[in-house]
Parts: C-alpha cells; sequence; structure tokens
C-alpha cells in the first residue's frame, strides 16, 4: 500500500500538539485536541480513499470470520434466514385493467411464469434455483460488503433467455484507477463511471489470481445495465461496498483467540501437573540425571509418575477458566451483537433470564431491522432482476400476454416472509381488538405474517368448498372462545361461567378474552 507523504502524516500530529501548547478551547469536546485524545487520529478523505488501501484486507479477514467464529457465521445463517426466508421471496402481479380492476388472469399468468423460472436452476452453471441463489447473493454482500451478479441476456442454456452468473469481488481490482482524460471516463476501484459518477460498467480480471500470474491476466469490460452491483454505501459517492463485519471484527477475532487460550488453560488446569523438589535435610537424594525415569512429568489425564528416591511432588494447578470469563464473554457478545443489530439472546444462543416481555420488544426492534434489509434487498436486487426478466420471458414466448411490452407488467410486489407470534393466543386476541376498534387491518395483520389478505380468503372459500363436499362443518371456536353473545350481558353484571371464559388474574373471568379465530371466521 503506498503511504501518504511526510507532511500529510506529521501535519496533524504538529495541529494537535500546537493546540495543546497554545491552550486552543474547541467548541465541542469530541474535536478537543488535549492531551487525552492525542490519540485520536481522525482524517478528511473521500469514501474511495478511506476503503482503497483497507478493503481486500477487510474482505479477507471478514470471509476468516465467517469460516471460523460461530458468532459471525451465526450471524449470516439469522441474515439468510429471516431476509429470505425459508420459502423464498415471491413475487405478487398487481397488474390492473384500463377500468382500474385487478387483472386476475394477466396476473396469475406472470406468477405462474416467474415461479417456474426462479424454481428451475438460474444460475449459468445450472446448479443453483433463485431462492439458493440470493441466499448466496445476500450472505457475500454482508461478509463481501458487495456482490457482482452478471445478467446474461438471451443464453441459450435457459428457457427464459436470462441466466445469472455471480462474480467474486476479488476480479473487480480496487487497485485499477483512472483519471478522466479527454473523451475517457474516469475508473474508480475498478469501476467506470461518467461525468456525474454513474456507473458505465466494471472492469473485470478474466481468471482468478493466484500467487505469481497476476502479470498474464487480462480484464474484460462488463456494461452497467449487465451488472448488478449491490452494497450498503456508509457515505456518498463511494464506489465500492465495504463488509458489514468491520464494526466487530476486532472483538470477534479477540474473543476468538480468548476462548482459545482459555481452553488450553482449562485443559492442562484439568491434567496433572507438577514439579520434582529435593527434599529438605534428604542427603540421599542424588542428581536427577543419574536416575533412569525421565525427571518430567506429563501433563495427561489419569498418568501419573512415580516420584524418585530422595524427591517430592510439588503440585501445580492453574485456576481456568476464571470467574471472570463468562462474564467477559458475554460482554463481547453483547458488542458482536449490537454491531450487527441483532438480539444478544438469539445471536449467542443464551436463553438465561429471558423473559416474555423482554423477548417480545426485542424481538419488535429486530423484525424493524430485518424489514429494512429486506426491502433494501428488493430495491437494489428483486426490481433490477424482476425488469431484466420481464422483456426476456415475453420475446421466448415462454411469459404469453396481450402485449409484449414489458412496461403495463411491471407493476408488482416482492412479498417477503413474516414472523410467527411468540405467544399466539395474547397477540392474536390484540389483534383482534386493534380491528374491532379501527385501529388496524387484517391486511396488514396478515402482512406482518408474510401472508396475502386476496390468497388467504382464496385458500379459506377452496377450504370451505372441500369442507362442503365432505360433509364437515368447523365452528371456528377453540375451549377457551366465547360466545359472541356473552358481550350483551356485560353491563348487566353476569359474570361469565368457568365454561364461558379465562381468567384474568382477580378471580374473575372477563368476556373480551375472545379467540381471533372466532372473530375472523378461522383466519390464521
Amino acid at each position: 500500500m503506498k503511504k501518504r507523504p511526510l507532511h500529510r502524516r506529521i501535519a496533524p500530529a504538529f495541529r494537535a500538539a500546537w493546540a495543546v501548547v497554545t491552550g486552543r478551547r474547541n467548541a465541542f469536546d469530541g474535536a478537543g485536541n488535549n492531551r487525552l485524545l492525542l490519540d485520536w487520529a481522525s482524517f478528511t478523505r473521500s469514501a474511495d480513499d478511506e476503503v482503497r488501501g483497507d478493503l481486500r484486507t477487510l474482505r479477507g479477514r471478514a470471509r476468516a470470520l465467517a469460516r471460523n467464529n460461530s458468532y459471525v457465521k451465526r450471524y449470516f445463517r439469522l441474515l439468510t434466514n429471516n431476509v429470505i426466508g425459508p420459502m423464498g421471496i415471491r413475487l405478487q402481479a398487481q397488474v390492473k385493467t384500463a377500468a382500474g380492476e385487478t387483472d386476475t388472469e394477466t396476473n396469475r399468468r406472470i406468477e405462474a411464469a416467474w415461479n417456474d423460472w426462479a424454481s428451475s436452476p438460474v444460475t449459468r452453471d445450472g446448479k443453483l434455483t433463485l431462492r439458493r441463489f440470493e441466499k448466496l447473493v445476500l450472505k457475500t454482500v454482508a461478509c463481501d460488503g458487495e456482490a457482482f451478479v452478471h445478467l446474461w441476456r438471451s443464453f441459450a442454456g435457459n428457457r427464459y433467455g436470462l441466466a445469472l452468473e455471480s462474480i467474486d469481488a476479488d476480479l473487480i481490482d480496487e487497485t485499477y484507477n483512472r483519471p478522466k482524460e479527454g473523451t475517457k471516463n474516469e475508473i474508480r476501484l475498478g469501476v467506470e463511471v461518467d461525468a456525474i459518477g454513474r456507473p458505465v460498467g466494471y472492469w473485470v480480471w478474466r481468471m482468478a489470481g493466484t500467487g505469481g500470474i497476476d502479470l498474464i491476466r487480462e480484464r474484460y469490460f462488463v456494461d452497467a445495465k449487465d451488472m448488478i452491483h449491490l452494497y450498503d454505501p456508509d457515505r456518498v459517492n463511494q464506489t465500492r461496498g465495504v463488509t458489514w463485519v468491520h464494526s466487530v471484527m476486532v472483538p470477534a477475532h479477540m474473543l476468538n483467540e480468548y476462548e482459545k487460550s482459555e481452553a488450553v488453560a482449562a485443559r492442562v488446569g484439568a491434567s496433572k501437573m507438577g514439579f520434582f523438589e529435593k527434599r529438605e535435610g534428604d542427603t540421599g537424594a542424588g542428581d536427577l540425571s543419574a536416575v533412569k525415569m525421565p525427571a518430567q512429568m506429563q501433563a495427561n489425564p489419569g498418568h501419573f509418575d512415580i516420584v524418585p528416591d530422595g524427591y517430592e511432588v510439588k503440585t501445580w494447578e492453574p485456576e481456568h477458566p476464571t470467574q471472570q470469563f463468562g462474564p467477559f464473554v458475554k460482554q463481547m457478545v453483547r458488542k458482536i451483537a449490537s454491531g450487527f443489530s441483532v438480539f444478544y439472546n438469539v445471536l449467542a444462543n443464551d436463553a438465561e433470564g429471558v423473559t416474555y416481555s423482554t423477548m417480545r420488544s426485542f424481538s419488535l426492534i429486530e423484525q424493524d431491522d430485518w424489514r429494512s434489509v429486506q426491502q433494501d434487498f428488493i430495491d437494489m436486487w428483486r426490481r433490477p432482476l424482476y425488469a431484466a426478466w420481464l422483456p426476456l420471458a415475453l420475446t421466448t414466448g415462454m411469459l404469453q400476454l396481450a402485449s409484449r411490452e414489458p412496461e403495463p407488467y411491471l407493476s408488482v410486489r416482492h412479498r417477503t416472509r413474516g414472523w410467527k407470534w411468540i405467544d399466539p393466543e395474547k397477540e392474536a386476541n390484540a389483534i383482534v381488538i386493534s380491528i374491532q376498534n379501527g385501529f388496524g387491518t387484517l391486511t396488514g395483520a396478515l402482512a406482518d405474517q408474510g401472508e396475502d389478505l386476496e390468497e388467504t380468503f382464496e385458500i379459506l372459500a377452496h377450504e370451505k368448498a372441500l369442507a362442503k363436499e365432505y360433509g364437515l362443518t368447523f365452528t371456528g371456536k377453540t375451549g377457551s372462545t366465547l360466545p359472541a353473545k356473552q358481550d350483551e350481558n356485560e353491563g348487566e353484571g353476569k359474570e361469565p361461567t368457568d365454561e364461558e371464559g379465562d381468567s384474568n388474574g382477580n378471580g374473575k373471568k372477563s368476556a373480551r378474552r375472545r379467540s381471533a379465530a372466532a372473530v375472523l371466521g378461522g383466519v390464521r
């Protein structure tokens, strides 16, 4: 890495020292230059200058942690499970007719064609379906800080004409930079941009580099319209992405090494250890070199040596792990969890001392973070992908609609996964009360679980017809369900019986304890 000029390196230190000598005071404590802050280095550089020299090192260390640190590895699993979900992100077409009504048949065809393409291998090498490919892409964005996907249009190996190829971030050379020269565009960290900084294309190494062959590699150019670059910028005008692990990288590595050291120390402490010491006043003991047996002890469990004549054993019993081991590890994992913005107890698999209210509060906060990541993934990946897939599906004839122009059919919704309730009965009753009082909607309640209102009603109608065909009847009530007419007796001083309601904790029964199934007709 190229070093900064000497005058640039010493200038901040000189300014700090001069401020101390002159006694200059800052309006903001954080901008102070006193003796307590002299080790706080700060530089004002562009976003690309900040990451230019560290990008490859950060990426390599993040990959190492993803392989060898259990907490980082678990975060990536939580990320893909909560954003992509077990069933993947589903497409819901929302095309309307000229009269403003839902075009059911068109929407059905779009969804069927998309599902057919997505459930088949979508990658250029024919290995991965869309759900599995998206999990790989999302994990790559988090680990490497960015992901590059080459869109192969009119690809003969795919019936819909579109195949996907993931390009390793290592192949987009961050050391390849060129200022704007005449008609030639500027190249920033391997990305060619126009006069306003919009990506024009990407320069990609034709082969992965290994030691000693970099000189014979060649770059090829991929037009920006054929490449989707996924990353989450931290600053404006940032060309390349930085690993999401960067803020927890040091504590995660230190915790790894500390746990290894404690494990070794605990193993040694659990084995027999000691020293041979000559007995005081024993003149018969000779030199150990004359003793036939080795003058060493082996720290193996269940292994004991015979003490030489004239000597005794002084045991050494190191106390490991120390009493501070547990609290220290917990604090470090909390730091890692905060850096990843996930619930500590979930990341650490630690349910000690967790109450229902605590779990629910943190789960709601965490779910908001997951929803934000879901929407970011849709914006930077799913929408551009659908816009690329649609015209090719129409051109190949695999999707047959009234027009081959894609514009009328771009109205779609990408349905992400939802989350089940921690306490289904409490949550369901809360939703019922909210809907009854006009504070919520059934659409919103179902969306929180990743379900769709129209699809749910369609399934319910089908179930009702099927039950009628088989002569089955369902009341929609459970053992704790109150009859609807119970509300009429609330103002008459009549207490519900044990069979009619649940206890409210004060020895009385409450008529407000009605299940969601009774109110919503069995919608779950």
